[in-house]
């Protein structure tokens, strides 16, 4: 059921570069698992343990919401409170290797030392670059500023590799030079 509310728990840092309905969390929590995967496999890490990192990193927004920028400012220990959530939604687990396993998870995203969280850490950053591209080619909005940002903080190969790519495609200020399975279709 608190899983359910990541698909109604908006991003608010969206709203603050004036997105009128930005992405869930869940919705940005899929693609970056998706990244991670891709991400930890070129790194030679376990791309299935970087993917569910992706999955779980975002849960204790359903206790905490989603906390932009200006509001980790303030919050002095946020953190915290989110290991706390953490460990209190693990708790009503059953006691077992499932609800171990999703400790272990919380637990290395925490640290963000092991390879698959370093790529996870990228998924997250990257996945967010991708957003304010998007958002910017159709609202116009403010979210440019996050493209950089997030690009900055890209730590393994793979990552600044992709975040690079993605760069130049902003500059050039279109997705047409990327290999799509649709153009082929076109083409015909």
């Amino acid at each position: 059921m608190e899983a359910g509310l990541l698909k109604r728990v908006k991003r608010t840092g969206w709203w603050c570069s004036g997105v009128k309905d930005p992405e869930s969390v869940a919705e940005h929590s899929h693609r970056m698992s998706l990244l991670a995967f891709y991400i930890a496999a070129e790194e030679g890490a376990d791309p299935y343990r970087a993917a569910a990192l992706g999955l779980f990193h975002d849960l204790p927004e359903t206790r905490l919401s989603d906390a932009h920028a200006v509001v980790k400012r303030y919050w002095t220990n946020l953190a915290q409170d989110e290991i706390r959530a953490r460990d209190e939604q693990n708790a009503c687990l059953p006691e077992g290797l499932g609800r171990a396993r999703i400790e272990e998870l919380a637990e290395e995203w925490s640290e963000g030392r092991a390879p698959e969280a370093r790529a996870a850490r990228d998924a997250d950053y990257l996945e967010c670059a991708i957003q304010a591209a998007e958002y910017f080619w159709q609202e116009k909005s403010v979210a440019r500023e996050w493209i950089a940002s997030n690009l900055k903080r890209l730590q393994t190969r793979t990552g600044r590799r992709l975040g690079a790519a993605l760069d130049r495609i902003y500059k050039k200020g279109r997705w047409e030079d990327l290999r799509t399975w649709w153009k082929p279709i076109y083409k015909r």
